[in-house]
């Protein structure tokens, strides 16, 4: 598979390595899980984070979580058999979700003074890149204006 232009632009800047190999880890066990899970379970079910062993999940309703507790021991042995290191899986609920809804919401974010305060000393550290205009812009939106 191709990598994405986002991909891409991530890859071209060594500070935000950490960013893409993270994002590289939750496709694969995103693409496992659609392969382990019936059809319909899969597309109510997204990859959220891996930590430590955990593999974290969110249910687009409490019945696909009902339906994900069931196989969670099933499907730490399927992970465990691709070599995996995952232990156990943590099950979330995203309440409200529309019914065949594809996109993501658009959702807004406030970030506190020490978030603005190192994306800001990240931006200053990158090379010129895509990746340090688009951080530049949020930057321009989310800074008080004086």
């Amino acid at each position: 598979m191709r990598p994405s232009k986002l991909d891409r632009i991530l890859a071209a800047e060594p500070t935000l390595q950490p960013v893409l190999a993270k994002a590289q880890e939750l496709r694969a066990f995103a693409g496992l899980l659609e392969g382990f899970l019936p059809p319909d379970l899969a597309r109510q079910t997204r990859v959220v984070n891996y930590r430590d062993a955990e593999l974290v999940l969110m249910a687009a309703s409490p019945a696909a979580a009902a339906k994900l507790r069931l196989l969670a021991p099933s499907l730490v042995n399927f992970f465990l058999k691709q070599r995996l290191q995952v232990n156990s899986v943590s099950l979330r609920v995203q309440p409200n979700t529309p019914h065949g809804a594809h996109a993501a919401p658009q959702k807004s974010a406030n970030f506190s003074t020490l978030t603005l305060d190192r994306l800001r000393k990240l931006y200053t550290s990158m090379a010129a890149s895509p990746a340090r205009d688009a951080l530049g812009a949020l930057l321009q939106k989310r800074l008080p204006r004086k």
